[in-house]
């Protein structure tokens, strides 16, 4: 089977990356057999700060706290907020987990118009009004699964509209590390409502279990206690690893390769769907291909399962009662080798021409 749903980019020799890190780290295992604090270490969370405040105004030590996952991290935001039971605003294609996420929570899900810079304040403040919505959920820098970087513009006009209706922002920003210039993360312009998850599964490797959650300063003691219920404390091992490798320079070595090689699958993904409509980023992993007239992501999905390509069909994003047309979601990072994903690529062409 070629995996063209799984999107977690693994350059081929990244192992030496990790070897290198791992000699030096291994020099301090003896800090790793006592129980750290919930929030993690302040030494790693001062890191922390510094490499998610790159982009924009900086980001105090006090406002970071340690996560084992992004998932855990946007759980633990959506509680320390109390958003269970409430309504939420989404992009009308958003990460498919976190709609499942809202779902167990018993979060009900405003989906909002978007165009090419994402969510429309007009859609927003609509929802806003005809919904008690409390809080948004956005990928605002290279969008899962369209790609889209919302520009710094935007993202204040969406501020405006929470600000004024008391609502917070949970900025998760899974693919950020992909954009050559990111503009400020919401926990950077809105200190006061916006929340910033930065996981390390992407940048790094699926296996690296660390996550950066950034947050308005009246909800430390929520997420420290609800951190120490869902994991007692983050793993040492990979706080100082992940630290390590930031302040030796090799994380940013691998996000720029990474960057690299993920526009050459960009380009070569366009070149061999030429005529469709495609959309992505540029360095981007993933695409999202507006299917045919007369060709569903349902039926096509299951076709394509028979011919040995696993793709993610559109229909996983939606956020509820959307409905905007027939996609599927390709991803060009699980396979390592390139021409696995031409031979993918070209059985989707094969099936939708």
């Amino acid at each position: 089977m070629i995996s063209l749903s799984s999107n977690y980019p693994v350059l081929a020799d990244q192992q030496a990356v990790f070897k290198s890190i791992t000699d030096s780290h291994c020099t301090t295992y003896n800090e790793w057999f006592t129980v750290k604090p919930a929030a993690g270490n302040q030494e790693d969370r001062h890191v922390a700060a510094g490499w998610i405040s790159r982009s924009g105004p900086a980001i105090s030590t006090d406002r970071v706290f340690m996560a084992i996952s992004g998932h855990q991290a946007i759980i633990v935001a959506l509680l320390a907020a109390s958003l269970q039971g409430t309504a939420i605003a989404v992009d009308e294609f958003t990460y498919s987990n976190f709609l499942t996420i809202a779902r167990l929570l018993n979060i009900q899900l405003i989906g909002c118009k978007t165009d090419e810079k994402g969510m429309l304040p007009s859609a927003l403040e609509a929802a806003s009004a005809q919904h008690n919505v409390r809080g948004i959920y956005i990928m605002p820098t290279v969008n899962n699964p369209t790609g889209v970087v919302m520009p710094l513009e935007r993202r204040l006009e969406l501020i405006d509209i929470a600000r004024k209706n008391g609502q917070i922002i949970i900025d998760d920003d899974a693919y950020g590390f992909l954009d050559d210039n990111p503009p400020a993360n919401f926990a950077q312009l809105a200190p006061d409502l916006g929340w910033y998850i930065y996981s390390l599964s992407k940048p790094f490797a699926p296996d690296v279990k660390v996550a950066f959650i950034a947050a308005p300063e009246q909800y430390k003691e929520q997420i420290i206690m609800l951190l120490k219920l869902t994991s007692s404390n983050p793993s040492t091992f990979f706080t100082r690893f992940v630290s390590t490798a930031i302040t030796s320079g090799e994380l940013e070595k691998l996000i720029l390769r990474k960057r690299e090689e993920g526009k050459y699958r960009q380009m070569k993904t366009r070149e061999v769907l030429s005529g469709f409509e495609v959309y992505g980023h540029e360095n981007g992993f993933h695409c999202w291909l507006k299917l045919p007239a007369g060709i569903t992501s349902a039926v096509l999905y299951a076709s394509l399962l028979q011919a040995g390509v696993e793709v993610m069909p559109g229909t996983i994003f939606a956020a509820p009662g959307v409905s905007v047309g027939e996609y599927i979601r390709i991803a060009m990072g699980a396979e390592r080798d390139m021409s696995r994903v031409t031979e993918g690529l070209e059985i989707i062409k094969k099936l939708i021409c």
